[in-house]
């Protein structure tokens, strides 16, 4: 019942961590005001590089733990709930990610898209619409728009 919160992370005061279970934040992390992320049943451990603006929801609900890999890009509102997360992906604003669903790396998940319970997104596959359509990414376009999301917020920061 922890929260280890690398000392080059950031997490702004508004934020809130409940942690009945560890929750681990790695370094150069940025969680923005007014996120929940909620260690309720079991461990959240969120890796390194990640940006998780306003309003968003990780929750773990499950006793097992909750793994959210680098680089990921978390937009307002959206709510993850996933246990298994990769990394450099992008999520697009009040998107969700039900407990029970994966999604790989160098991914995007669309604006209010929703994964349901038990779907796998492969590595390098875009979902987006209201027909939740999904394309194979063929560029790295998405961890450079993380890098350089971060790299902004670091200026404003420092």
């Amino acid at each position: 019942m922890s929260k280890l919160i690398d000392k080059k992370a950031m997490v702004a005061r508004r934020a809130k961590l409940k942690a009945k279970f560890d929750i681990e934040i790695g370094a150069g992390t940025f969680i923005h005001n007014d996120c929940q992320i909620l260690a309720l049943k079991g461990p959240i451990y969120i890796g390194s590089g990640n940006l998780i603006e306003e309003q968003v929801i990780i929750r773990n609900n499950t006793t097992t733990p909750m793994i959210i890999g680098d680089h990921n890009y978390i937009e307002v509102g959206a709510r993850i709930e996933s246990l298994k997360i990769g990394s450099r992906n992008k999520f697009e604003c009040k998107c969700s990610v039900a407990d029970g669903a994966e999604v790989g790396d160098d991914c995007i998940i669309g604006a209010a898209v929703e994964i349901c319970s038990g779907d796998v997104v492969e590595d390098n596959f875009i979902i987006f619409g209201s027909k939740q359509e999904r394309r194979m990414i063929k560029s790295k376009r998405n961890l450079s728009d993380v890098k350089a999301a971060l790299a902004a917020l670091k200026g404003m920061a420092g």
